[in-house]
């Protein structure tokens, strides 16, 4: 269960997002759309504490951190109980996959190594990367980077996964091969509580049981795939769909 209350946060002068609330429950795959600079990322990243919001209170499972008190402690445990896949990989050049899956299993989690690889080695397999465990990032392909990503946020065993943008940073023929491994670990861990943003707007049309559309820090509309996305009762939702549509058919 994910509860966020009075949510403020600020870059020098301009407000992202204020007094913002929202509730999602456990089990939950939320998708955020919205259009770029809408603050969707930053909403994201507070809840995993790598951005810190200046006001306001989150609450992940039995954790609450209340904002803008922050300690080590505090991030820790809010990384124990989230995981991310970022738009960029983030994965650590001068480790392999083995060794990128393991760092925070050791680092927060504080496994020992034996058992910190014996997990990790077990997720990069559900990824279809064993072949490549040995390899460092610049060995790979953007697709199987992403699938490291995926790997090293599924060996947490946290009980939310934040994906923000996952497919942004690759070619158009690696997309697919993403978000199918994306699906299958939707559908492989169901009382996963899982917050994905994408421009992928038919995959979250599909993988989602909620849809938020997100615009100048506010929650627009919410409600279900089809009501968002066939039945949307709000102008700005429709103008965002509508210009996705002429856009998808341009590049078909």
């Amino acid at each position: 269960m994910i509860k966020i209350e009075n949510l403020t946060k600020k870059y020098n002068r301009q407000t992202i997002f204020q007094d913002f609330n929202l509730e999602i429950a456990t089990g939950e795959v939320v998708g955020i759309i919205g259009p770029s600079g809408a603050g969707k990322s930053t909403l994201l990243r507070c809840l995993n504490l790598l951005e810190l919001p200046d006001e306001g209170k989150i609450t992940i499972g039995d954790d609450t951190y209340v904002a803008p008190k922050v300690s080590v402690k505090d991030k820790i445990q809010f990384r124990q109980n989230s995981s991310m896949v970022f738009q960029q990989f983030n994965l650590f050049r001068q480790k392999n996959v083995l060794d990128n899956v393991t760092e925070g299993l050791i680092t927060v989690k504080h496994l020992k190594r034996t058992e910190a690889e014996k997990i990790a080695k077990d997720e990069i397999e559900n990824v279809n990367l064993t072949e490549h465990i040995n390899k460092y990032p610049s060995q790979l392909s953007g697709g199987q980077k992403q699938r490291v990503g995926i790997a090293r946020a599924l060996a947490m065993h946290a009980n939310t996964l934040l994906l923000d943008e996952p497919t942004s940073a690759l070619d158009t023929e690696l997309v697919d091969e993403v978000l199918s491994t994306i699906k299958e670990v939707i559908e492989k861990n169901e009382d996963q509580t899982v917050v994905i943003i994408s421009h992928e707007l038919s995959f979250i049309q599909d993988v989602a049981t909620r849809v938020i559309f997100f615009d100048d820090g506010k929650i627009i509309e919410d409600g279900t795939p089809d009501q968002v996305f066939n039945n949307s009762k709000n102008e700005r939702t429709k103008q965002f769909l509508q210009r996705y549509n002429r856009k998808s058919l341009v590049t078909k």
